[in-house]
């Protein structure tokens, strides 16, 4: 059996838009050129037992805003509802849900680095992708003139085709190390899991935290704990249970649930793009066999591609690739090859995606392309800055839209 280290591979991003000469420019060169504005799947109704929360956070996480609100209102972050993650870099606006919580408490919080814009009432809480889309305004930098027409030829010939739906590499963690981590839950390593998440010093930056990763790798657990900082109190925490109760699913337990799902999905996202990356030149054409994906979220089998083609070509359907899981529904033909051929190079059969522990994953499919709607550049000479305006489903990158135009992305993440 072979193993995801071993046998993936680092692979540099491929462009549908190959043929067509890069637009240079600096993307993200300060919050203020990466505006998210996060879509609701549907209207609130003003009145429910869940406070709606909508905030604007800059140069923060997801997961950092929803600490700082809760460190503040003393309330349990594993009970806040939200739609979707958003990036740390950028200005971005999302929202949160709360339970039995006062909404004028809301409206009196300071917080660096975030702002309350609007709270109402829902019956409900917001779970994991109630959102319709998410709409980016992107400024890109240091853009000469005669660049602009390449950016332009990219984005109608994405409009034509779709954009190759990657994950990206935010998805995979600072170091890379979030499909390391998820693929040792996947088989009960726990050893393995922790120097992941306490050891493995490879890319660390932070020389503090080096030394703490260092410590930990050389089996001097509490020698680690004196030198990780106190800012980093989720590693803290994990280590002192780790000291306690050894590397087990007790001492598991003391990190966040949140945590350890993503790292288990990031599996799943990097053998997305093996597939992905195997199927390339045919992204956006249908085979026989294909699982194919309605603009209203429906799947159907593909049975004869001749007469589906037509229907890719005009974006109403879209080839699907694997979101592995222990239910997953397989394609036949190719791509049922293709992915095969993934799943057992990595050594993860199907039935390890039923963990258990809150952590098991079902699977499902996601689209090899999506579509980017009501887009728009404006050019403006001046300070050679091109801004670009767009639409995304959920769930897709707007960094893989931008290194299309740009050709400036660095290699995915197709190993751990």
């Amino acid at each position: 059996m072979g193993s995801l280290e071993n046998s993936a591979k680092t692979c540099a991003m491929k462009y549908a838009s190959e043929g067509i000469p890069p637009c240079p420019g600096l993307i993200k060169s300060a919050n203020e050129d990466f505006r998210v504005f996060e879509i609701p799947l549907y209207d609130f109704s003003g009145s429910g037992d869940h406070t709606l929360v909508h905030i604007e956070k800059s140069g923060i996480s997801t997961f950092e805003a929803q600490r700082r609100i809760c460190r503040e209102l003393k309330f349990k972050e594993r009970d806040v509802g939200y739609a979707g993650m958003k990036d740390a870099r950028g200005i971005t606006r999302q929202w949160f849900s709360f339970e039995h919580t006062n909404p004028e408490s809301f409206l009196a919080l300071d917080i660096p680095k975030l702002k309350v814009l609007e709270v109402t009432k829902h019956s409900n809480k917001l779970k994991r992708g109630h959102l319709a889309a998410n709409r980016f305004e992107v400024v890109l930098r240091d853009v000469e003139p005669s660049a602009v027409p390449h950016a332009q030829a990219t984005l109608e010939l994405l409009a034509k085709r779709g954009v190759p739906n990657w994950y990206d590499t935010q998805r995979f963690g600072r170091r890379g190390e979030n499909p390391k981590a998820g693929l040792a839950l996947l088989r009960g390593d726990l050893e393995a899991y922790f120097r992941c998440v306490l050891g493995n010093a490879d890319g660390e930056t932070d020389k503090e935290v080096h030394a703490a990763r260092e410590a930990y790798n050389a089996g001097r657990p509490e020698e680690a704990m004196q030198l990780w900082p106190s800012r980093a109190n989720q590693e803290r925490t994990a280590l002192r249970a780790v000291i306690k109760d050894g590397p087990t699913w007790n001492a598991l337990k003391k990190l966040p649930q949140k945590l350890k799902l993503l790292q288990v999905s990031s599996v799943q996202s990097m053998l997305f793009n093996q597939a992905l990356d195997a199927r390339f030149e045919d992204f956006d054409n249908v085979w026989d066999g294909d699982i194919c994906r309605l603009a209203n979220g429906a799947d159907f089998d593909v049975e004869d591609a001749d007469i589906e083609q037509p229907r890719a070509k005009s974006l109403e359907i879209s080839p699907t690739g694997p979101i592995f899981g222990h239910k997953m529904r397989s394609p036949k033909g190719r791509e049922f090859e293709i992915e095969q051929q993934v799943l057992e190079a990595s050594g993860i059969t199907p039935e390890m995606w039923d963990i258990g522990h809150g952590l098991s994953q079902k699977g499902d499919r996601r689209p090899f392309r999506f579509i980017a709607s009501d887009v728009g550049t404006e050019y403006a000479e001046a300070d050679k800055s091109l801004t670009v305006c767009f639409t995304l489903p959920k769930g897709c990158y707007a960094t893989v839209l931008l290194k299309e135009i740009t050709k400036s992305g660095e290699d995915l993440a197709f190993s751990s």
